[in-house]
């Protein structure tokens, strides 16, 4: 399993304004604001993402992560979302990267938000998933 591409791809997308972060627990979902300069370390089969000693933290069991996808969706209001999901072996999302304030207020895309999307896209390979186990 590559806990190494997992931390690269959380920090690259900490290196980005504003997301929103959601954690599903099975029994609820935390919505938690990133905020730059956020560590992000990887200890046994846990990554983390921030500090313990701050108002809040991410705790992420990495051998439930099997993929993360890159997700554009169509919204009724014509605006679409974009996102990042990581999902475990049964499908579940575990954890949610949505990309927001994406449009200005006259509900046009930035191009430059737009851009680090699909800057990351690139990045890992132009490729709508990508698997966190070795083949």
């Amino acid at each position: 399993m590559s806990h190494d591409l997992i931390k690269e791809l959380v920090s690259d997308i900490l290196d980005i304004d504003n997301i929103m972060f959601s954690v599903n627990s099975g029994s609820g979902i935390c919505e938690v604001k990133s905020e730059s300069g956020l560590p992000v370390r990887v200890s046994d089969k846990w990554l983390t993402i921030g500090n313990d000693d701050k108002p809040w933290h991410i705790h992420l069991n990495l051998e439930n992560v099997t993929t993360a996808k890159f997700i554009i969706e169509d919204r009724q209001s014509g605006m679409n979302s974009y996102s990042i999901r990581f999902f475990d072996s049964q499908g579940n999302i575990i954890m949610r990267a949505n990309f927001v304030k994406m449009y200005d207020g006259n509900g046009n895309l930035i191009s430059k938000k737009y851009e680090r999307y699909d800057e990351l896209f690139t990045k890992y390979g132009n490729k709508e998933i990508i698997s966190f186990h070795d083949e």
